[in-house]
């Protein structure tokens, strides 16, 4: 942790109590009209994955068009085969993007992170040139602004293989004058922790892409003992690395909605309505850790959940902007369930 962001947070927590289908392409976008245009944007980038969106989502998209600037649908998948398969889930989602004028870069993600799908589309020359073509295909016939790349939980031994596919796609897309995204797991060094961060060659990826999206969520997951989720110290660990080799104008910091509940070290992801409801339920004493990141025990401490909420988010956004305050802004994960007041903190943040 940073001298600042420590004693900066030292001063805050004083004061604050994802079918298989053919590729089908989207309808024409509509024409965007004076009374529709968004709002100015912040100089703060806010990017969100939307692996689904209902009315709910849409409503959410509209209400906050003076934030967002990006919409990642989850509509593609990467699967055996190394063939892309998926779709417009919502035709209305879509119209709406088009018409509040965010940039639509759908996501495409290996199913069940599957390294072998992602093997068998890039892993040979002319594999991954009929792939890269695929995509271009995608994009250029759905009017996309570009696509988002989302293949996670390679080998440290697929790290060449992989980048000269990203280096590949990139120029690709720029010669029909389109965007590229990449998601990359979080760390704080070359080599990382384990296989899926060392197979991304961080220096390489982030010259390439247009938007370097750190996934700094999932330091406590699903199948490890409970605990934070995000922790501010290690999510300044990161982008000071990431700061060396990526230039911050490309950078996003990932932000959690969501949480998990544990029973010893097998934990399941939760929305945040659904961890506050279970609080209620359970009578349960909402506790805050360093991060302010709220946790709380029931079932005799048999079941323990953490999960991010409007203060945990106020403290993360406030840390790391002025720990890193030419970030270029925020991907969240995800669209759905997340505590409605998070918009106000990220309105609050966009416009420092």
């Amino acid at each position: 942790m940073t001298l600042q962001l420590a004693g900066w947070l030292c001063l805050t927590m004083a004061t604050l109590a994802a079918c298989t289908m053919p590729v089908t392409p989207a309808p024409s976008a509509p024409a965007q009209t004076d009374a529709t245009a968004p709002a100015p944007a912040s100089r703060r980038e806010v990017t969100i994955w939307a692996p689904y969106a209902g009315e709910l989502e849409i409503d959410t998209l509209a209400a906050n068009a003076d934030l967002i600037q990006e919409v990642n649908f989850f509509w593609y998948e990467l699967v055996d085969g190394g063939r892309i398969t998926g779709g417009v889930n919502s035709k209305a989602a879509l119209d709406k993007a088009h018409e509040l004028g965010l940039r639509i870069v759908p996501s495409i993600v290996n199913r069940g992170f599957s390294r072998e799908a992602v093997l068998a589309a890039i892993g040979a020359p002319e594999a991954r040139q009929a792939h890269i073509a695929a995509i271009v295909d995608l994009v250029a016939t759905n009017g996309y602004d570009g696509i988002d790349i989302d293949y996670e939980s390679l080998a440290a031994e697929d790290r060449e293989t992989f980048t000269l596919f990203i280096e590949e796609l990139a120029v690709a897309l720029h010669a029909i004058d389109k965007q590229l995204s990449i998601a990359v797991h979080a760390k704080s060094d070359d080599a990382g922790a384990w296989n899926g961060p060392a197979a991304q060659d961080w220096p390489r990826l982030g010259a390439a892409v247009d938007r370097f999206k750190i996934m700094t969520y999932d330091y406590h997951y699903g199948t490890s003992e409970a605990g934070p989720i995000a922790p501010v110290a290690w999510i300044d660990d990161v982008l000071t690395y990431a700061a060396t080799v990526v230039s911050p104008a490309k950078t996003y910091m990932g932000v959690h909605f969501y949480g998990y509940e544990w029973v010893g070290a097998s934990g399941v992801g939760i929305e945040w309505r659904q961890a506050v409801k279970r609080a209620a339920q359970n009578d349960a004493t909402i506790q805050r850790d360093e991060s302010s990141e709220a946790w709380f025990t029931y079932g005799d401490g048999r079941f323990t959940v953490y999960y991010a909420d409007v203060e945990n988010l106020r403290v993360k956004l406030a840390a790391i902007a002025a720990a890193h305050p030419d970030l270029a802004g925020i991907a969240i994960w995800r669209l759905g369930g997340e505590d409605p007041e998070n918009w106000e903190a990220i309105r609050a943040w966009a416009g420092e």
